[in-house]
């Protein structure tokens, strides 16, 4: 993609321009927008189970941390889906006005979400492996996911990653405005550089994972249900991702765009992370783990 031309003001006509321009762009469409209806499917269904007559007993069930994230991506999501909903009527009823008014906030709402997935991928995997070297060794009792230590690491991780696209950005309104183009690729490859830190941490923790869940089995310690929760939506998003990557590899040697890949890799956590998350929260609550372990031998 040829960054120079990239309207960082985010004007509505310079994007449009931009994208217009930009090779093998039907590819992130067909990557990413598959993943939408299947949020929408699991959303769906993890309202219909904790919406039910047993509501409060469900959500005790989960962490500080998963509430804070189901309310939150999941309020998020909905403006966003209403504002595309609207975003589409506008271009149909060419009503531009409209289009105008929710040109920002919709960038302004998808960056906020971005911001979050990437902060509760970071604290699990970084809750993960913290467990990992507890769980075998003496210090009793490990971490917990208590009120105090979530809104702790939720707020520096946060400020780290905000700061972060800060830094990136001016840098890049600084080298358009200079003219030093050839320092584009520079910044990118600080951007992928740091996003690729953040899935090895999470490959790393899933991991690390694998050997406590079949660890636990033979051992006297076993993973509180909030544990366990936490450990299989490592697990699940890290599959996802491992899935993605010998696609997009194909498609590298195949000749299509390697920004465009690395958007749509990038891009895909918006619907990845909170899909996983939503949907171990229902396959894991603990009235069905108990259920299940209340049934005799030969049920199944």
């Amino acid at each position: 993609m040829n960054f120079t031309l990239f309207p960082y003001g985010f004007s509505k006509d310079g994007v449009y321009e931009y994208l217009g321009n930009v090779k093998n762009l039907e590819y992130f469409a067909f990557i990413v927008l598959p993943l939408v209806p299947i949020y929408a499917l699991v959303r769906g269904i993890n309202m219909m189970v904790f919406d039910c007559v047993k509501k409060k007993e469900e959500m005790n069930s989960l962490t500080p941390l998963n509430l804070k994230f189901n309310r939150t991506s999941g309020r998020l999501m909905s403006t966003l889906h209403v504002m595309s909903f609207l975003y589409g009527l506008s271009h149909f009823f060419h009503m531009g006005w409209l289009v105008t008014i929710l040109w920002y906030p919709f960038w302004i709402t998808l960056y906020i979400i971005k911001i979050f997935t990437e902060m509760y991928l970071i604290v699990i995997s970084l809750f993960s492996i913290s467990h990992y070297f507890l769980h075998y060794s003496l210090a009793k009792p490990s971490v917990e996911l208590t009120q105090t230590c979530v809104r702790s690491g939720i707020r520096m991780v946060t400020q780290w990653l905000i700061l972060k696209d800060l830094v990136l950005f001016i840098w890049l309104i600084v080298v358009l405005e200079t003219g030093r183009d050839y320092e584009i690729e520079r910044i990118l490859d600080y951007y992928y550089g740091i996003h690729l830190v953040f899935q090895l941490l999470l490959f790393l923790s899933a991991f690390f994972q694998v050997r406590i869940i079949f660890g636990s089995q033979n051992s006297d310690i076993k993973p509180s249900h909030a544990e366990k929760l936490i450990y299989n939506q490592t697990l699940g998003i890290a599959l996802f991702k491992l899935i993605m990557i010998p696609i997009l590899l194909y498609l590298a040697l195949d000749g299509v765009n390697n920004d465009v890949l690395s958007l749509c890799f990038i891009t895909a956590d918006l619907m990845i992370v909170p899909t996983v998350v939503q949907f171990m929260e229902v396959v894991c609550r603990q009235s069905a783990v108990q259920g299940m372990e209340k049934l005799p031998m030969g049920a199944f």
